[in-house]
């Protein structure tokens, strides 16, 4: 089924994508469809209906969220029933605190559906202690993770959450080692950065001095409403032209209407109602290629049922608006299968 917001040329087209999966892929056990066409997630059996009913349906969703965290509290289970009601197939996880071993916990439950980054979300990466590049290293040469994330570049803290303001440039010498790294393992950096001006002649610094670097900038190059450092957003779109190597996703950019839990804060892309504003509707039409979908979920309350499908609904809408029916399949999966091998 179709969500009411995805148009109905991209809908047609996804479910003619659905036929052909479901003849191909008869093993694959997961959902295809909307958050609004999913049955309800109970609050405490890791079980789903929706994983049932996913079974009965046999095909393969067409998201991949590239912009997921693992918090404390978050199990398995749950983090799999709602990716089955959300029609997501698999999920980027990068842990919030020291805690790779709670990501690594679930991408063993399934490693078919999760993509496990590095943590650098912890006061040795802010402070660019060296050993922690020796750790991400050994963890990105096992081959189970596929990157690392999300490296606070500029972040200006949530003060009701006693987060402190981070500014670690993105061409020290620290970031650098960091970038190497990453892409001698062919793995991917995702960075949350303020769009300060000095911030971004940084990052091009860096994405100039490795080329091979595959580098997601996440939430559109928004800035936050805490601390509003700088005059606005950033036009990340002519960075991407002259930055073969740069991405960006559209997680955490949710209006408030759609995202009333989980502490997000930035300008949204979209107006009230979801529909793109006129600068982030030519950025996705332009650079289709090099957006990904994603919902990012920092905090427990971010993966309640309500607000974690309600996400995939405004985002089916967003990716429904562009003219080019391929850039919706593009953005929602297509991009990041590619880019993490999916």
């Amino acid at each position: 089924m179709g969500s009411p917001g995805i148009s109905r040329r991209t809908f047609m087209q996804y479910g003619l994508a659905a036929t052909a999966q479901a003849a191909a892929l008869r093993l694959e056990r997961w959902p295809l469809g909307p958050a609004s066409a999913r049955p309800g997630l109970p609050a405490t059996d890791g079980t789903s209906r929706a994983a049932a009913t996913g079974a009965a349906a046999g095909v393969r969703p067409t998201r991949v969220d590239a912009h997921g965290h693992t918090v404390p509290g978050l199990t398995p289970d749950r983090a799999i029933a709602l990716m089955d009601l959300a029609g997501i197939s698999h999920m980027v996880l990068m842990a919030r605190g020291r805690n790779d071993a709670l990501t690594t916990e679930i991408y063993e439950r399934d490693r078919r559906r999760f993509v496990p980054f590095v943590s650098s979300m912890y006061p040795a990466w802010h402070r660019q202690d060296e050993r922690v590049l020796a750790y991400a290293e050994r963890q990105l040469a096992t081959g189970r993770f596929k990157g690392v994330g999300e490296v606070m570049l500029r972040y200006y803290g949530i003060p009701s959450k006693n987060e402190p303001a981070i500014d670690v440039p993105a061409d020290s010498a620290f970031m650098r080692r960091l970038g190497d790294i990453v892409a001698h393992h062919d793995a991917v950096m995702l960075v949350h950065m303020e769009p300060e001006p000095e911030a971004i002649r940084a990052l091009e610094r860096l994405l100039d001095y490795n080329k091979k670097l595959k580098l997601i900038w996440a939430h559109c190059g928004t800035v936050a409403r805490v601390g509003l450092n700088t005059v606005g957003h950033a036009d990340i779109g002519k960075l991407m032209e002259r930055h073969p190597n740069l991405y960006t996703d559209i997680a955490g950019v949710q209006p408030r209407a759609v995202a009333p839990a989980g502490g997000l804060r930035r300008p949204p892309i979209t107006d009230a109602g979801g529909t793109l504003l006129p600068g982030f509707k030519q950025l996705l039409a332009t650079h289709s290629d090099r957006v990904l979908f994603g919902l990012d979920t920092p905090w427990i309350e971010c993966w309640a049922e309500e607000p974690f499908t309600r996400w995939v609904e405004w985002a089916d809408k967003v990716v429904g608006q562009l003219e080019d029916g391929n850039a919706a399949e593009r953005i929602l999966h297509k991009n990041a299968a590619a880019l993490f091998h999916l």
